[in-house]
Parts: structure tokens; sequence; C-alpha cells
């Protein structure tokens, strides 16, 4: 690894915390429920975005493996936005 590539990796994992605990601390119940997991449903996919691009190695396009952990990360923001909308 060069030394772009080290302070990348850790400014990307910096980022990474920050989504983390601010995830946390909106569980503790900073905004309405429907705000909530709109935001919450946003740092799911940036996160995993961020890990598929600089962690596992899946940047280049045309990767299956890459396909199916974007819609993953879509997917699931989706459902975290479906779970929480009223009467679900």
């Amino acid at each position: 690894m060069t030394n772009i590539d080290e302070n990348r990796a850790t400014i990307v994992w910096l980022g990474l915390l920050v989504l983390t605990l601010g995830s946390a601390w909106l569980g503790e119940g900073a905004l309405p429920a429907g705000l909530t997991a709109a935001v919450v449903a946003l740092i799911v996919g940036v996160k995993g975005m961020l890990v598929i691009r600089h962690y596992m190695g899946l940047g280049e396009p045309g990767s299956r493996l890459r396909l199916a952990m974007r819609l993953y990360f879509v997917v699931v923001p989706v459902l975290i936005l479906v779970a929480a909308a009223p009467g679900a």
C-alpha cells in the first residue's frame, strides 16, 4: 500500500466511524421517526458504497459481485423506509 492509499483508507474509515456514531445518535430519538428512518437509510447506503469501493476492491465496473452488493445496499435502505412507514 502506498502512502496515498493508506491516507485514503484512513479517511474512509474515519468517515464510516462518523456515520456509525451518527446512526447511534439518531437511534436515541433525536428526530421524528420518519426522518430518522430516511437518514438511517441514507447512511446505510453511503456506508455500503464506501465499503464496496474502498475495502472490498469492487471499484471496477462489470463485476457481478459488485452489482449484487450495490443492489443489496439499495434494497436494504428501501426496506428500512418501508418498515418505518406509517401502518407498517
